[in-house]
Parts: C-alpha cells; structure tokens; sequence
C-alpha cells in the first residue's frame, strides 16, 4: 500500500514540478550521508562530527576535487563489459575504480592511527562512493561511458537533448528526493550482507546495482533515446529506494568501522 501510495505522489510530481536534467546529484549525495548521521548512535554520532567538523558539504567533497586531483576521476564508477552482469578484478584498470578506491578508503578510516585529516578525506570518499555504487549509471558500459554519451530527450524537457547519466545523476533523483528517504535496518532488509568481508559487500553492491542498470526498466540495454512520463513513473521510485539503501548501508558501515 505504500508503494503505491509513492507511485502516486511521483505520478503527481512528475506533472506538475519541473527539474532541470543538468542538475548534478549534489541533493543525492547530501540526502544519502544525512540519512547515515541521523541514524547513527550517539556515540558514533559524536566521533563523526570530531572528524567532519562544520563542514556541510563534506558528502559532495569528492566530486570538487577532481580538477585538482586528477587520479580521483576514476574512483567514481567502474565499467564492465556488455552483457556482463557480475564484477571481477580484471574489470578494475591499474589507475583505481570505485571498488579498488572505496575499499582503499574504509581501511584508511577504520584505522585509528591514521592521522586525522586522512581519516577525514576517507570518510569524505566513503560517504560519496557509497552514494555512487547505488547510481546505476556509475556501473555501466566503457564504450558510452557510463550512459555520458547515450543522447535522450525526456518527455517534458522541451525537445532539448541530454544523456541518460546526466538524469540519472539529477533529474531523477531530484524527484525522489522530494519524499524523506527511508532509513532501513540492514540486518533485515539485505541480512545477506551481514557477516561479509568489506571487499565482498562492495562487490555485492555494484552487481545488485548492476542488475538494475540491465533491468527492462532503466532503458539502458535497449539504448532507450525518448524518456516518456511512464519512464519516470517507473524509475523515480527506484532511484529513491537505491538513495534510502545508499544512506542506510552507509550508517551500518559507520558504526561498524567505528566499533560501536
């Protein structure tokens, strides 16, 4: 009933409110580490705010960076083949990918030896990589680069073209997020992760995410070019449930990491 409920809402959101498709996925990223600080314990909630500060924009932090700090540009996604639906080593190139990258992250902030500023800049990666293992346009093709060069027009756009990365990085999440996303005990909605290495449950994030981007639904395997109002009525809803994980897996991973 609640799902439909939702449904609702997107169906009336999508008529009568106007988002641009060139909004970058700052909102999302911001919403996703909020859920995780909100619900952490108290405790856990006092370490992060030692090591993040006043700073507000610290979930958005990795995507400024880039300029300035080249080598970061791939940590954002990783490409696999066509028709590939699982991740392995060889798909990660020698200069770094999200798994490579994040997983790099969580061991600079889990030890405690580390300087604080490391441990800062990890927890800023972290914050940020999680949201983009929940995009599934983060997780797909080399020869488009990830839906960058997938052109589309959208039903409500006015005949001007963008590409399907970008309204998967804005224009979609940005309806979703017109709802308060959902905190979910992980322990119950995914108990298959519990008990898994760090390494394994990336892993299985980006080939849950994975299987989305090939589902019939995102358009992407059949290079969908005209994004209709049923598009969005479908995807909204799935886009706020990957943000709701994204920000849920990320309070668990913190609370682990931190030992509380």
């Amino acid at each position: 009933m609640k799902f439909l409920n939702f449904k609702k809402i997107v169906l009336t959101l999508i008529i009568f409110t106007s988002f641009s498709a060139h909004a970058y996925w700052d909102k999302g990223h911001s919403a996703i580490c909020q859920l995780a600080i909100d619900n952490l314990s108290e405790e856990s909630k006092k370490e992060v705010n030692k090591i993040i500060g006043n700073d507000k924009k610290w979930c958005v932090w990795a995507d400024t960076i880039k300029r300035d700090r080249p080598q970061t540009r791939s940590w954002h996604y990783v490409n696999l083949p066509e028709g590939v639906y699982e991740y392995s080593h060889d798909h990660c190139p020698a200069k770094g990918c999200i798994v490579s990258a994040l997983i790099k992250q969580i061991e600079i902030f889990k030890n405690k030896d580390a300087s604080k500023r490391k441990r800062k800049e990890a927890l800023k990666f972290i914050g940020h990589f999680i949201g983009d293992v929940h995009n599934p346009l983060h997780i797909g093709y080399l020869s488009d680069l990830g839906g960058n060069r997938l052109e589309v027009e959208t039903w409500n756009g006015n005949g001007k073209k963008t590409n399907m990365h970008r309204v998967w990085d804005g224009l979609i999440p940005n309806y979703a997020l017109t709802k308060p996303l959902l905190f979910l005990d992980i322990e119950k909605a995914s108990p298959i992760e519990i008990g898994m290495s760090h390494e394994e449950r990336v892993i299985y994030w980006i080939n849950e995410n994975r299987e989305i981007l090939l589902s019939d639904a995102v358009g992407y395997v059949a290079r969908q070019s005209f994004l209709d109002q049923a598009y969005f009525e479908k995807n909204v809803p799935i886009a706020y449930y990957r943000m709701s994980f994204a920000g849920s897996r990320l309070a668990y991973l913190i609370e682990e990491l931190l030992g509380n």
